[in-house]
């Protein structure tokens, strides 16, 4: 069974949940890895990019079922003032604003730690949809960044957003 959004907490996450991480994003096929990382990436270089993340730096997001699967994960790259984000959920956890939830969370977590601007990679469809609902103008390019979501805006909701982020909302 898989739990409703409002049940699922997100959580923090750290150098320990690597395995969880590679997991879910293994699980990705080639157009969502397309999606995440603008390149259908191999298991390799995604395993890679799991032993490379910086923990101490940048920050993981995660929400969890109760048997422990990682249904959501969002990569905050922290490069103040600017930042990357880089998220997924599994094809089956799709449309339930889990996503929504992971992006709010790394808003306010950006603006905290002093964060203007975030960068969306591939600017994927889904990513600028859930920028827009969170009250975010974005910024579209047509080289690398796809998209510059301005976080000034973001201030605003950033209360709201932690309320929602906590499960609160």
């Amino acid at each position: 069974m898989i739990e409703t959004a409002a049940t699922l907490a997100i959580r923090q996450l750290a150098a320990a949940d690597r395995a969880a991480i590679l997991d879910h994003l293994l699980a990705l096929n080639r157009d969502d890895r397309y999606g995440r990382f603008a390149s259908a990436h191999s298991d390799h270089a995604i395993a890679g990019y799991v032993a490379r993340l910086q923990f101490e730096r940048d920050a993981g997001f995660g929400i969890v079922s109760e048997d422990r699967q990682l249904l959501g994960f969002l990569h905050l790259a922290i490069h103040t003032p600017t930042g990357e984000i880089g998220a997924s959920v599994l094809p089956e956890c799709r449309r339930r604003g889990l996503a929504r939830r992971l992006f709010a969370a790394g808003f306010v977590l950006a603006r905290q730690r002093g964060v203007d601007h975030i960068h969306l990679a591939t600017g994927h469809p889904a990513a600028l949809r859930i920028c827009a609902a969170l009250g975010n103008p974005v910024q579209l390019r047509p080289t690398a960044p796809r998209a510059i979501v301005d976080l000034n805006a973001f201030a605003i909701f950033a209360s709201a957003s932690y309320q929602h982020w906590q499960g609160a909302a």
